[in-house]
């Protein structure tokens, strides 16, 4: 089952999308409602207001738009993988798996802030990977911080991620101020045009740019369902992070460097969601790169002797996701264990 996008064909992106509508089928025949979202910035909910109020989009729409961008979010997660060699081979591994792992919690099936965001975290964080520092040059640095901040524009805790650059551009070339400097103008140039444009509409006020700051530990939204999701995910990521150390010494040291740059890119999708007030929506980014760890499980574990041991654990990781969708909805009295959200 999980050979099948073992090849880095083009012609397997129709298996992937076929995957993708089974996975999805649920969101799809009954679409989600918008979540609400405090975090939610200035150029997103002008343009959700747009769509409802002059299109008169209903759920239906926005449910296929959050499908598409799901689409989009797995294949650049992918081709950042497979570009930098980060696997040994093409594959479609990656998409494969952030599909499956984002299916676990409806959140992170509905159109919101983050997930628009997220489309544009990935080419940012991409460009900062490029395995010849030398052939990154100065605009290149200057689009990476572009992206993030039309991100910030959406979401705005998607910023903190402005860091990981930071971070990327110390590991891999040598420090210039110049530089630095230049990513962060790039990521304020889109605030500036916004800013200039509400100027002269008269729309420039504070209450829409202030930022909510919510470090808290109220974990009103912890049930059993969470928990078994962050099992999962826990699981998953402790596989693939102990297949990436195993195979830590055959690889060079540019695509070494880039796994621990996406490990702390988990610790900074990590901070992000304790500034969201662990709002479950804004989860997204950190599942985008534990899929990423998790992706190494189908690459490295299917021998041929194995390969019926894999598609169990991909069919019984499938299941759960369906009954995790299922079961809180129709379901709602079953109780596997009891839960104290405070502490």
């Amino acid at each position: 089952m999980t050979h099948v996008f073992r090849s880095g064909n083009p012609g397997v992106l129709v298996w992937l999308v076929l995957y993708a509508l089974v996975m999805k089928i649920f969101f799809l025949i009954q679409p989600l409602p918008l979540p609400s979202d405090t975090h939610a910035g200035i150029v997103y909910n002008f343009l959700i207001r747009l769509l409802q109020q002059n299109l008169h989009w209903g759920k239906g729409h926005f449910q296929w738009i959050a499908f598409l961008l799901l689409m989009i979010l797995a294949l650049q997660l992918n081709q950042l993988l497979t570009r930098y060699r980060l696997l040994p081979g093409r594959n479609y591994y990656p998409a494969m798996t952030f599909l499956l792992l984002s299916t676990f919690q409806p959140a992170w099936n509905q159109l919101s802030a983050a997930m628009v965001a997220c489309c544009f975290l990935i080419p940012a964080v991409s460009t900062t990977l490029h395995p010849d520092v030398q052939a990154i040059k100065r605009p290149q640095l200057y689009q990476a911080g572009f992206w993030l901040g039309i991100g910030s524009l959406l979401y705005p805790p998607i910023g903190i991620f402005l860091c990981l650059l930071w971070l990327m551009m110390l590991v891999n070339r040598p420090f210039r101020l110049a530089e630095w400097l230049l990513v962060l103008v790039g990521s304020l140039t889109p605030l500036y045009f916004l800013m200039v444009g509400l100027f002269w509409v008269d729309q420039l006020s504070w209450p829409n740019w202030k930022m909510l700051w919510q470090f808290y530990f109220d974990l009103h939204w912890l049930n059993q369902w969470m928990i078994t999701t962050i099992v999962v995910m826990g699981l998953l990521f402790v596989i693939g992070f102990g297949l990436v150390l195993h195979h830590l010494s055959s690889m060079l040291i540019q695509v070494r460097k880039s796994w621990i740059l996406l490990l702390v890119a988990m610790g900074i999708a990590m901070a992000q969601v304790m500034w969201t007030g662990f709002s479950i929506v804004s989860w997204l980014p950190l599942v985008l790169f534990i899929a990423a760890f998790a992706s190494n499980i189908w690459w490295y574990i299917p021998a041929r002797k194995w390969a019926w041991a894999v598609n169990m654990f991909h069919l019984l990781l499938m299941v759960l996701a369906w009954a995790m969708i299922y079961l809180p909805q129709h379901q709602p009295n079953i109780q596997f264990f009891r839960v104290n959200p405070h502490f």
